[in-house]
């Protein structure tokens, strides 16, 4: 009979042990997935964990998967481990892709948005490591708006523990990104003559800016990087700066990141500014 997720599991955190790390990272995107298909997703581990240690199983194998990304010492990357990123990048929020399994259950979604969020932080550091703000920033934003929908994840509750404490400590970690990056790039709009909407029609310049740009790398350690390539366009929806944006295509004016920001933003695009609401 073929190993489950459990068995798998503990089979990656032995060959860790013996520094199979490789071995290791591939049993943990093993695991993933066997429990996705064939297993209750939201089945307690069967051992005693930390107390910011998720105690559903899959949960637990997911924090050990994100963090294989996030380690300093490890070089796990896109372009190194294109399948494992795939399945990293499923679980990002504007991803299309369907979760229904979690549904069935309201801890079920409260996992869901779990993985979710610390998806969106780890390809948010990945992105920043490979120095694409843009990405960065919307990974990030996706995932503090998500964490939001769940109160124990942004205001932790005395006494809380597992999942919800896990999740509430990784953006406490890396949330200072998100403000810098957030708060730098609107200053830098503001400074090339743009407000925060990126509504001005015909503008679609990068820029150099040689200011210094503080900034967190994945072992926490702070740099300051002497200047930075800037898009001064940013998607009306979600801030995403880029060059190359698609427009409202009524107005012409309103920018946007992707048809899914477009859609989400329609309503009160065209009650504020749309030409098609005059």
């Amino acid at each position: 009979m073929p190993a489950g997720g459990v068995a798998i599991f503990q089979h990656a955190e032995e060959l860790y042990a013996r520094g199979d790390i490789q071995g290791a990272f591939d049993l943990h995107q093993t695991a993933v997935k066997k429990i996705l298909k064939n297993e209750n997703i939201i089945a307690k581990i069967p051992a005693i964990v930390p107390d910011d240690f998720p105690q559903e199983t899959l949960g637990a194998i997911w924090r050990n998967f994100v963090g294989f990304f996030r380690d300093p010492a490890m070089s796990f990357t896109q372009t190194s481990h294109p399948e494992a990123y795939k399945l990293l990048n499923s679980f990002r929020l504007s991803v299309e892709k369907s979760h229904a399994k979690f549904e069935k259950t309201s801890r079920g979604r409260v996992l869901l948005k779990g993985m979710q969020i610390t998806a969106g932080l780890t390809l948010g550091i990945l992105a920043w490591d490979n120095c694409d703000r843009p990405t960065a920033a919307k990974c990030y934003k996706e995932a503090l708006d998500l964490a939001a929908t769940h109160p124990s994840f942004t205001v932790l509750p005395p006494g809380t523990v597992g999942l919800e404490k896990w999740v509430y400590l990784d953006i406490q970690q890396v949330k200072v990104n998100l403000g810098y990056l957030v708060e730098n790039d609107t200053i830098h709009a503001q400074m090339l003559g743009r407000g925060e909407s990126g509504n001005a029609p015909n503008r679609k310049d990068v820029v150099e800016l040689p200011l210094p740009q503080m900034r967190y790398d994945k072992s926490g350690e702070v740099t300051a990087e002497g200047s930075v390539m800037f898009a001064m366009d940013a998607c009306t929806k979600c801030g995403k700066r880029d060059v190359k944006l698609m427009r409202c295509s009524l107005c012409k004016k309103a920018p946007y990141c992707g048809t899914e920001c477009q859609k989400a933003d329609w309503k009160v695009h065209k009650a504020a500014s749309c030409v098609s609401n005059v």
